[in-house]
């Protein structure tokens, strides 16, 4: 059979699957992976090998750079500790642990090998979980830490699988050192990311055609990743940093005409999803469509497929009890350091000191600082229940490359996606349908996020309201000109939406804007400000978006 025609056959087969596991609420990456594995078995059936390249280069960066578009910038830095410590210091800690059990289990792959398996089972695929979060009943605030976990995640796991990769495959590194190695990657993927971001956003702006400013960005996430690789940075880094750059630009740009144009945002919003859905689809059925040739492959290395099982249920439960651990750890802890200030708090002595420092704080920082409730244990058990692996473990298996840098055979490269795979279908088996059981057995009461996400979704619209009639909210206290703090320096202001420093800024007149850009004015400085939950807003700009199409139409 064609290539040609056998992808696709993949991709027809692999978006009908992904419907009927839809539509019977089942997750549809596990219908795919399982039903591509057993047409794998099809006798006579040609295997169908891409380029490893081609794997992580094409299908992990747009899926990536659609999550950062979509996710709120602002829930991100709200919720960063519990982010960072999911996204990187789990990741470390499962990457640690799983190398130290598969030196144990199979000490003949060798340290470097060991390092790169556990680089590859590290990230957990918890962005296709929060799309099904509300179903769930998760709250919100889990949410938002599950798809932050996500970005993060994926660019610390293929930043430490690229270099476990180099080491592997006898690649010269033009940094000896690890350590540094790994700050390098980091830091410049994230300027990287930040750059082509606004370069992608200014280029846009002077686009009038909403077909070539979504162009524009379906390019961004490739430009991304191949310019920090090149650099020997963490592509994934950049790509999730340009995500953020140019979906806040968009909304919330410097200044009202640089904003991004209401039909490419509305084009963006139909498109990303699109793809999405079918690059996902797609890598489920690829490696579904490997699982027979993989074992094959597997039999005649003459490594021993016993011990490789039993590494592999030994790989499963320590992903799988390590995030367990860790969430109880430290988020137990932080829940139990919260009722014990909670009960301080009823001191009067203790009250008052306590609200003093808040105000001093506040004075420093221009204001009051965010202590966020600490999650009670339903969320943090089905938090733990949440590390199914995915789509990044696949794409990092499948991008193993054939040979080395000196043309030998790449080592164990069999056993590492057998396993990986193994982890894969572990997970999605284990977990993946015992999550929503486990969601209604907790009984996790969302009333009260539910009553605030409407109190700030009826802000948000009587916002724009006023707007429209011309009233544009007024500047915050530590944002209006001339006001100092007290050791001199100037607050921070409001320029078009944005905070910043330096010389005295206003918004736009609001007498030079019509009643749509009155409305997003209105709402990108209510935001900034911390008036107005940021997500609320993207609903109410959204159909703003959509009103200011119908009447030009």
């Amino acid at each position: 059979m064609n290539a040609g025609i056998l992808l696709v056959l993949l991709a027809l087969g692999a978006i009908a699957i992904s419907a009927f596991g839809r539509r019977v609420n089942a997750q549809p990456g596990l219908l795919i992976l399982i039903a591509a594995a057993a047409v794998s078995f099809v006798p006579g059936l040609p295997r169908l090998e891409l380029d490893p390249e081609l794997i992580l280069g094409l299908v992990v960066p747009p899926l990536l750079y659609a999550a950062a578009l979509e996710f709120s910038f602002f829930s991100f830095l709200r919720n960063l500790r519990a982010i960072l410590g999911l996204g990187v210091v789990l990741v470390l800690l499962t990457a640690w642990l799983s190398r130290i059990a598969v030196d144990l289990m199979m000490p003949a792959l060798g340290a470097s090998v060991a390092l790169l398996l556990a680089a590859i089972v590290a990230p957990p695929d918890t962005v296709t979980i929060t799309a099904h979060g509300q179903e769930l009943g998760l709250t919100r605030r889990v949410t938002a830490i599950l798809t932050g976990e996500s970005l993060v995640n994926d660019a610390m796991a293929l930043t430490l699988f690229s270099i476990a990769l180099a080491a592997t495959g006898g690649e010269e590194t033009f940094i000896d050192n690890g350590a540094l190695l790994f700050a390098w990657s980091a830091l410049v993927g994230v300027l990287i990311g930040f750059a082509l971001g606004n370069l992608a956003t200014a280029i846009r702006r002077r686009l009038d055609d909403p077909t070539l400013g979504t162009a524009v960005g379906l390019v961004v996430p490739f430009a991304a990743y191949l310019a920090a690789e090149e650099a020997h940075a963490s592509g994934v880094l950049a790509v999730v940093v340009a995500g953020f750059n140019v979906a806040v630009e968009s909304e919330y740009g410097n200044r009202r005409r640089e904003r991004l144009g209401f039909r490419t945002r509305m084009t963006e919003r139909e498109v990303w999803p699109v793809l999405g859905a079918l690059l996902e689809s797609f890598v489920f059925a690829y490696t579904g469509l490997q699982m027979k040739f993989v074992i094959d492959d597997l039999r005649e290395s003459g490594e021993p497929l016993g011990r490789t099982l039993l590494t592999g249920v030994v790989l499963l439960v320590v992903v799988i009890a390590v995030r367990f651990a860790w969430v109880a750890v430290v988020f137990g802890r932080r829940l139990l350091a919260n009722q014990s200030l909670q009960r301080r708090l009823q001191d009067p002595l203790f009250r008052k000191r306590w609200d003093e420092r808040l105000q001093q704080v506040a004075e420093r920082r221009g204001r009051a600082p965010e202590i966020p409730e600490a999650l009670g244990w339903k969320e943090q058990t089905l938090l733990s229940w949440t590390g199914m692996r995915g789509i990044v473990t696949l794409g990092a298996a499948g991008g193993i490359p054939l040979l080395t840098e000196d043309g030998a055979p790449f080592p164990h490269r069999d056993t590492l996606q057998f396993l990986a795979y193994f982890v894969v279908f572990g997970t999605l088996l284990v977990q993946g349908p015992t999550l929503a059981l486990l969601a209604r057995r907790l009984r996790i009461d969302t009333s009260e996020e539910d009553r605030v996400a409407l109190e700030q979704l009826a802000l948000a619209e009587r916002i724009a309201a006023d707007a429209e009639a011309g009233t544009v909210p007024s500047l915050p206290d530590d944002a209006r000109p001339g006001r100092r703090r007290r050791d001199g320096r100037p607050r921070r202001r409001v320029r078009g939406g944005r905070l910043v420093r330096g010389e005295v800024a206003t918004p736009t007149d609001p007498a030079t804007l019509d009643r749509f850009d009155r409305q997003r004015e209105a709402l990108s400085i209510s935001v900034i400000a911390r008036t107005l939950d940021d997500e609320a807003a993207q609903v109410v700009l959204a159909r703003i978006d959509r009103q200011q199409a119908a009447e030009q139409v």
